[in-house]
């Protein structure tokens, strides 16, 4: 008699509890880092694909410098407000754009050179890139812009994490860098049309460049870009945020380490229209956090 069962399921992700409800598959999506304190604020990591680490050097450090200017920007207290920022904000949020740019110009080589400097023999260790965490998720960042520059950038850093450069030496190829410069040079327009008053046809010719009197006083004016309502807000709700200290043990965090906490960011109906109701399980979101400094809302 012929066997007409159903066949168990085969070749399926090894962390998938079959029985479960969770998500069946991975995510390539940013991670919310749901490592404790910093799970409940919302803290976000990007997201390696299974390639936490690099032999190549030159990516490892555009990386990480990239990373910790944006952990740096993201703990100041301009993103707390919903108002434009400070000139100071902007003005090192576009050095460090300028120079990301710069520094990947000064490494690339064209992918069909023959990568003169790259070992004949030996080969690089690879190691571990640092993450460095920032608040994304949820509430917190009140400043959409600077929200919305995050998460491309934490996409930008994930994706340099996931290139095949990774497996070169030192040299960096045009193919990656044409990529990584794209994306930090489309935060930069975004910043200098919104708030600097740059109009697009500026920002798209080839030599744009924002200039540094652009945030000088008197010379950078929000009043003139935005409405009296967006000049104004209410005041932000009670929340803990982290002082220098607090930081330190989390400013450049083994990614082996760090990905152990990394997830996705849950979803649920109703997450910001359920009149809190799921603020007390993820409370990056909610609007009433109140809790004591170190300790869990």
């Amino acid at each position: 008699m012929a066997d007409n069962s159903v066949p168990e399921p085969a070749f399926q992700p090894g962390s998938i509890n079959p029985d479960s409800n969770e998500q069946k598959f991975g995510t390539s999506e940013i991670l919310w880092w749901n490592n404790g304190i910093w799970g409940d604020a919302g803290y976000a990591i990007p997201n390696d694909g299974g390639k936490p680490t690099t032999a190549n050097e030159t990516m490892w450090e555009i990386h990480a410098f990239v990373g910790r200017e944006l952990f740096n920007l993201m703990h100041r207290p301009d993103v707390k407000m919903s108002r434009p920022f400070n000139a100071e904000w902007l003005f090192d949020l576009n050095k460090m754009l300028k120079l990301g740019i710069k520094r990947l110009g000064d490494y690339s080589v064209s992918w069909t050179d023959d990568r003169n400097g790259d070992a004949m023999h030996a080969l690089n260790t690879p190691k571990a890139f640092l993450y460095f965490p920032v608040p994304h998720f949820g509430g917190r960042i009140r400043q959409r812009s600077a929200a919305k520059w995050c998460g491309i950038i934490l996409r930008m850093l994930s994706e340099i994490m996931q290139h095949s450069d990774n497996d070169y030496d030192d040299n960096i190829t045009d193919q990656a860098t044409h990529y990584i410069q794209s994306q930090l040079l489309r935060v930069q327009q975004d910043m200098a049309m919104k708030f600097l008053g740059y109009t697009r046809e500026e920002v798209e010719a080839d030599n744009f460049v924002v200039e540094d009197t652009r945030f000088s006083e008197g010379v950078y004016n929000p009043s003139a870009l935005f409405t009296s309502s967006e000049l104004i807000e209410e005041r932000m709700p009670e929340q803990w945020w982290p002082q220098s200290n607090d930081l330190t043990p989390i400013a450049g965090v083994n990614a082996v380490d760090a990905n152990i906490w990394g997830m996705r960011w849950p979803e649920a109906d109703g997450f910001y229209g359920d009149g809190g109701a799921h603020e007390a399980s993820f409370p990056g979101g909610g609007s009433g956090l109140v809790a004591k400094p170190g300790g869990r809302p």
